[in-house]
């Protein structure tokens, strides 16, 4: 299975008045997530859907990207941040009827977490950043760390 992690772009500083969760993208973060929608497209990213956070920054970065990839875009709380493990992606992947490939939009510190639980390996996910992990079986956290890039990026 392909697991393709990316992390929110840029967002506002939280208002006075806001919840964190109403935080929307800068113009800065929907110009990464433009790039990020363009580079997933031209490199023949093969995500089958879209998982986002519920979180307004998040949604509006996979949008551009589940549009470009033609792919349908669901919501999931478990993506919101402080709540994804290794239990929590599996429910996801099965939620979806375990696709080949999947695209996880969501937060840190959740994704490197779950990436270094998966891989073994230590990574920062920068705002913007896509990574893919293969693995065979989630649940037997032997998965590869095959690229990761920053917003428009190169592999």
């Amino acid at each position: 299975m392909e697991m393709y992690f990316l992390r929110h772009a840029e967002a506002e500083e939280q208002r006075p008045g806001k919840g964190d969760a109403e935080r929307r993208l800068t113009a800065k973060g929907v110009e990464q997530s433009n790039a990020v929608a363009k580079w997933a497209a031209e490199h023949k990213v093969d995500a089958k859907i879209v998982v986002t956070s519920p979180l307004v920054r998040a949604r509006q970065t996979a949008e551009p990207v589940a549009v470009a990839l033609r792919v349908p875009l669901v919501e999931d709380e478990r993506l919101s941040g402080g709540r994804l493990t290794i239990s929590a992606l599996i429910g996801i992947i099965a939620d979806q009827d375990d696709p080949e490939a999947i695209m996880l939009v969501g937060h840190e510190p959740d994704f490197s977490e779950i990436i270094g639980e998966l891989t073994g390996g230590r990574v920062a996910m920068k705002k913007a950043a896509l990574a893919l992990v293969r693995c065979d079986r989630v649940a037997d956290l032997c998965g590869e760390l095959v690229w990761l890039t920053t917003a428009g990026g190169r592999k």
